[in-house]
């Protein structure tokens, strides 16, 4: 949807300072006379692409604060993302992770040739040495 101005307000026919009850209300009721397969044409399902663009905006008060804050004058695309990038910094404490998510490093996989030989290395060793334990232990109880 290409980037268009959109004001939620008067797409819900709601005042701007509707509560988020009364935006419910509205998206409900359009949404009940516009949805395409209630009100098939051409012209139905872009109307219900901006009402339910709208209610998002309006539902979240992340958005609808920033909405309100850029309603001055900033343009607000089609697709609810702003013109401009958010940094972390201007969210809301409420709304911002507890931490910086990281991608946690790959498991090594067990047939990595990174590896080579050596786990069966480090078996053949653990074996003859076990063996020579046992032999020299052997060995031993032999002599008088």
């Amino acid at each position: 949807m290409p980037a268009t101005t959109l004001d939620p307000y008067t797409t819900l026919g709601i005042p701007a300072s509707a509560s988020r009850e009364e935006a419910a209300r509205a998206h409900r009721r359009l949404a009940k006379a516009f949805h395409p397969d209630v009100n098939p044409g051409p012209a139905a399902a872009d109307r219900m692409r901006r009402i339910n663009e709208a209610w998002r905006i309006l539902s979240d008060p992340v958005r609808r604060s920033r909405y309100d804050a850029d309603r001055s004058g900033a343009p607000w695309a089609g697709n609810g993302a702003r013109t401009t990038t958010a940094t972390w910094a201007s969210w809301p404490e409420s709304r911002r992770p507890s931490s910086p998510r990281t991608r946690r490093p790959p498991r090594p996989d067990p047939v990595d040739p990174s590896f080579g030989d050596r786990p069966a290395v480090f078996v053949t060793v653990w074996v003859v040495l076990t063996a020579l334990f046992f032999i020299g232990t052997w060995l031993g109880s032999l002599t008088p």
